[in-house]
């Protein structure tokens, strides 16, 4: 009687234990697979990011040469302001 008790006890144990590492490689196949999905999304967002880094070039350099096109006209405006003063009222210097 004490031998099967113990040989029930044994079977016990090692089904407990298969469960334990059937659980372990199920969760391991979950981390590998969550893994994967991190690593395609990071690779997704880097290319993103650099494709949005180029824009912002693109667009910061379109904003200095915008910015050198008001300068420009304000001067000029400036300039005729300036003009048209000076022939309103010749005896005025601006």
């Amino acid at each position: 009687m004490r031998r099967k008790r113990n040989n029930r006890g044994n079977k016990r144990k090692m089904n407990k234990e298969i469960d334990n590492l059937e659980n372990l490689e199920e969760k391991i196949s979950q981390l590998v697979e969550a893994y994967a999905s991190l690593k395609n999304e990071k690779i997704a967002l880097t290319e993103k990011l650099a494709q949005k880094e180029m824009e912002l070039k693109g667009l910061m350099g379109k904003v200095a040469v915008l910015s050198e096109e008001r300068e420009t006209a304000r001067v000029k405006v400036e300039n005729l302001l300036n003009r048209i003063d000076r022939i309103i009222s010749p005896g005025k210097t601006g």
